[in-house]
């Protein structure tokens, strides 16, 4: 009996009450970027084994690979990026966030795939991407990101590729979920359909607010 009581438990915890997955935002990052990995591997493929530098000579070589390898990573890092990017998810289950986030050109290196606790955020809100070296998000003039801030001081900056209407709806769940996590954005202004928003998350069966469990502390969120 004590089984079957533990196993709804961790089930009802493990419960998926919102998924949201990536979006594209348009094929001119992906075409540019491989392209340049195409023109980097021609070069390095013609001057290596067609036309080698003189044996001996350091500099031709450091020249070579400082002019196609160097450029072919960064180039074809992005075209990796840009195929997989599509995986990207952000999933609340339970009293958790998970996700996985391919960062943009300039707001990261690594994909960030982890999962925190809801009852451990302090704050959180959407942000607006500072840099974007895109030529796809140019006209997203207000791309945002999510940012949660933990009370043990940690922050999970990721959703770089989801809509920001993706982004304000998985904050007005974490809201509704652990109404003592602090929100830090004006939605209002942002997003007209916020109040129908909360009255459709208000009336969802499926969340159940987390208790209370003291003061937050931890450090402030970057504001926009």
């Amino acid at each position: 009996m004590a089984q079957e009581v533990k196993k709804s438990t961790d089930k009802k915890k493990d419960e998926t009450i919102l998924t949201k997955k990536s979006t594209r935002f348009g094929w001119k990052d992906f075409t540019l970027n491989l392209v340049f990995s195409l023109i980097m591997i021609t070069s390095f493929v013609v001057f290596v084994f067609i036309q080698p530098p003189v044996e001996g000579d350091l500099t031709a070589w450091f020249s070579l690979i400082l002019a196609t390898v160097l450029p072919l990573l960064i180039f074809g890092n992005r075209v990796v990026r840009e195929s997989i990017y599509l995986y990207d998810f952000i999933s609340i289950s339970g009293d958790s966030i998970k996700y996985r986030s391919t960062p943009l050109f300039f707001t990261g290196i690594r994909t960030k795939k982890s999962e925190a606790d809801i009852r451990s955020i302090r704050k959180f809100g959407v942000s607006k991407i500072p840099r974007k070296f895109s030529l796809d998000m140019r006209k997203y003039k207000n791309k945002a990101m999510l940012i949660l801030n933990l009370k043990d001081g940690k922050e999970h900056i990721f959703g770089e590729y989801f809509t920001n209407e993706d982004l304000v709806e998985i904050c007005v769940y974490i809201k509704k979920i652990y109404p003592r996590a602090k929100l830090v954005t004006n939605l209002g202004e942002e997003y007209p359909k916020l109040e129908e928003l909360k009255k459709k998350v208000a009336s969802s069966k499926k969340i159940k607010e987390l208790e209370d469990d003291g003061e937050p502390e931890g450090v402030e969120i970057r504001r926009k």
